[in-house]
């Protein structure tokens, strides 16, 4: 299938139940990506290093600001990219006076001063001791963002997202047993992209029958 699309790799090799194809450029890398979109296989993605948004830590706004306006704000100062949602406590899961900026355009963010007249702080967000969640397929090592696997609902375990299920969220670490039965191993196929140093790089990680799902890491 690369081949015929013209999707140059320098080798292949095998890892536990996965096979390793190594892409030669950042180039055959992305034109493997359009390829899986285009044939509508299921799909997650680290993005590569020039495409990954910056996160900052927004303070000094109050918890009832509205997102919208605050994002409006950015844009008007010149972050026309920018993506805000505020942050809620781990514990109470309450609104907190603080809001999640990203961004490829952090040096244009550190110059701005003032949000709705209001003095404002930018600061990197920490990174969590805990791997990253996605909370459409639930599975670990990814974010939504970035995921084009199956919707699963956390409630249920259906394929469905969690906001349209109707039965009510479990206590935590508790979860349907029918959620748990999606985890069985998967063969996948594993391409990576190189620099030419032959150290890790960029993957492509696929469901070897291309029945089941497709994943797209780009791993530095």
């Amino acid at each position: 299938m690369m081949n015929s699309k013209g999707i140059q790799f320098s080798k292949a090799r095998t890892a536990g139940t996965s096979v390793k194809v190594f892409t030669n450029t950042p180039a055959d890398y992305r034109q493997l990506v359009a390829l899986l979109e285009s044939i509508k296989r299921p799909f997650f993605i680290y993005p590569l290093k020039e495409d990954r948004m910056d996160q900052r830590v927004i303070r000094g706004l109050p918890r009832e600001m509205s997102v919208n306006d605050i994002k409006e704000d950015l844009v008007s100062q010149g972050i026309a990219d920018a993506e805000v949602q505020q942050m809620t406590s781990r514990t109470t899961k309450k609104p907190l006076p603080l809001f999640l900026v990203k961004t490829k355009m952090p040096e244009k963010l550190a110059e701005i001063q003032r949000l709705a007249m209001l003095t404002v702080s930018f600061e990197r967000k920490k990174k969590s001791s805990e791997p990253s969640q996605c909370y459409r397929c639930q599975r670990y090592g990814h974010t939504q963002r970035n995921c084009r696997l199956a919707e699963r609902c956390v409630k249920c375990g259906e394929d469905h997202n969690s906001t349209s299920c109707s039965l009510p969220a479990p206590p935590t670490g508790q979860r349907n047993a029918k959620f748990f039965s999606a985890y069985e191993p998967y063969r996948f196929f594993l391409i990576c992209l190189t620099n030419g140093t032959g150290q890790r790089g960029n993957h492509v990680m696929m469901n070897e029958d291309m029945v089941h799902f497709l994943v797209l890491l780009a791993v530095y």
